[in-house]
């Protein structure tokens, strides 16, 4: 696994830790655009972390996709719904909500100046990516009413890309406050053994 501190790794590599094939960190510093290298981009052409590379060679990237991928591949885990299970189209729509609206808000909020032309306007970026993530993990906790996971009776990798996200938030103790039923999910997500494991890498909390 490819991969760099406190990023969309953090995920990826809990589902890794929480099988029992073997695999291996290969940490990049980004900070020293180690992940820009001609040798890094023959293996991700987009240059980012993490990437996933299988015993053949394959390699899968996007860390939602990693997650689901690894879900499927390893079902000993019990992270992932099966495709029969009335859970699975929970676990899916909130795969791809978190990957694509939540992290997608939060890479807006800390980057804010990559989404615009006019470095004046980077401000406005932020407030409104932030605006987003606060809609979205609301939209979330509300439906977490009645439910102890995202998707089904256990913890499923939704549980956990929601658990870094939530960790990324800028101001998490108020969203702590404000959504407790998905606050809850976190903490016992947190609890885990290999969750533990990943954040002793990444340190999210």
């Amino acid at each position: 696994m490819h991969t760099s501190v406190s990023t969309g790794g953090f995920a990826a590599e809990a589902m890794l830790e929480a099988g029992s094939a073997p695999w291996q960190r290969v940490v990049l510093n980004t900070r020293e655009n180690e992940h820009r290298t001609p040798a890094y981009l023959a293996i991700n052409p987009a240059g980012q972390v993490p990437a996933l590379q299988l015993p053949d060679g394959q390699v899968i990237t996007e860390s939602a996709a990693i997650c689901i991928y690894l879900g499927d591949a390893h079902p000993e885990t019990g992270l992932a719904p099966a495709l029969a299970s009335p859970a699975r189209g929970a676990y899916l729509r909130w795969m791809l909500y978190l990957s694509s609206t939540v992290y997608s808000a939060d890479l807006r909020c800390y980057y804010s100046a990559r989404y615009t032309t006019d470095p004046a306007g980077a401000d406005a970026v932020k407030a409104c990516a932030l605006d987003e993530m606060d809609r979205a993990f609301a939209l979330m906790d509300d439906a977490l009413e009645g439910h102890d996971w995202l998707a089904g009776d256990s913890m499923s990798a939704a549980d956990i890309y929601l658990l870094m996200l939530t960790a990324w938030h800028p101001a998490r103790d108020e969203l702590t406050r404000r959504c407790k039923r998905l606050s809850a999910v976190c903490e016992k997500v947190k609890q885990a053994d290999f969750v533990q494991r990943a954040n002793d890498f990444h340190k999210l909390w």
